[in-house]
């Protein structure tokens, strides 16, 4: 809008076109779409870890995040290394091996595409930017708040939470999006990448926030350091300095603590309790209790609750 044009018009008579003037709306087209999650996990493999060849009708997303895979697949044969992606297209063949030498960390991503030409990602390695990286450790924490446990067990049906976060499935999609977009813009340009870099800006706050927050579910060391963009070293050292524990131990305490909640100050059953606190058993969550506390949760509950209850 020319504002000099406004000066040659009376108060009135710019108030008058104001009114009249009719805002022209834009439409925003999509490039591509990214409707359905078939998987979204984070491995670490063992050392003589392979799988068969397969194929199906989405594509896959292979991220190493440490260590090293052997990648085979129709359009590329050859290693796969730590900062590296690739992409299998729909109804590629696909299989990965792992290298006897090491043990790798591992995102794989399953998701139905439909948009520009992503065939690029599929012939050879790409190198991930630091951003990029940034969005992918978003991509696994929005996945988390979707999808239940395991992560780092294989399946066909990865069932999805009952209170899931507002916004998440959209925003898993956005970020997905977001994610190939950047990929397909820096193609574009260039055959390579930026060469990764470590991340920066994250405080040790933010992950002992991100712990208390998913103390029943198994988030490794790895993962952590994965997605908070740090090594395995400075987070176990940091780690214990805040909180005084190591990350396993911290969890068992805060786990013990929030059980012992429970079974003081609600009306629960053992198998509630446990299914409540993400363990596959009855007994399992009674051992780990009676391991840490000396004796079984029902005893204590009879020795120890009373008093607070109303």
């Amino acid at each position: 809008m020319n504002l000099n044009f406004f000066k040659t018009l009376d108060t009135f008579n710019v108030l008058f076109y104001i009114l009249i003037m009719e805002f022209q709306m834009k439409t925003l087209n999509n490039c591509m779409e990214v409707n359905r999650i078939a998987n979204l996990h984070f491995f670490e493999f063992p050392k003589d870890f392979y799988t068969a060849s397969d194929k199906h009708s989405f594509c896959e997303l292979v991220y190493v995040a440490s260590g090293a895979l052997e990648i085979q697949s129709d359009r590329y044969n050859g290693p796969l290394r730590k900062g590296e992606m690739i992409l299998h297209t729909a109804w590629e063949n696909h299989s990965l091996r792992c290298l006897t030498t090491n043990a790798p960390t591992v995102i794989i991503i399953g998701f139905e595409y439909k948009g520009d030409d992503l065939s690029f990602l599929s012939v050879k390695p790409t190198i991930l930017s630091a951003p990029n990286i940034d969005i992918l450790a978003d991509i696994v924490k929005e996945g988390r708040n979707i999808f239940a446990p395991p992560y780092n067990i294989p399946t066909y049906d990865m069932k999805k939470k009952e209170n899931i976060p507002f916004g998440s499935e959209q925003s898993l999609k956005m970020l997905i999006q977001q994610f190939l977009i950047s990929l397909i813009r820096i193609n574009q340009i260039t055959n390579d990448a930026e060469p990764p870099v470590k991340h920066s800006g994250y405080q040790i706050n933010q992950i002992v926030a991100y712990v208390d927050e998913n103390l029943f579910e198994k988030i490794t060391i790895d993962e952590l350091a994965f997605i908070f963009g740090t090594n395995r070293s400075s987070l176990c050292k940091e780690f214990k300095n805040k909180t005084g524990y190591s990350l396993n131990r911290y969890k068992d305490l805060k786990r013990i603590e929030k059980i012992k909640h429970l079974l003081c100050n609600t009306d629960y059953t053992m198998t509630e309790i446990a299914q409540l606190t993400n363990f596959t058993s009855v007994h399992y969550f009674s051992n780990f209790f009676k391991n840490a506390v000396g004796i079984a949760p029902n005893k204590y509950k009879q020795q120890n609750c009373k008093r607070t209850r109303y």
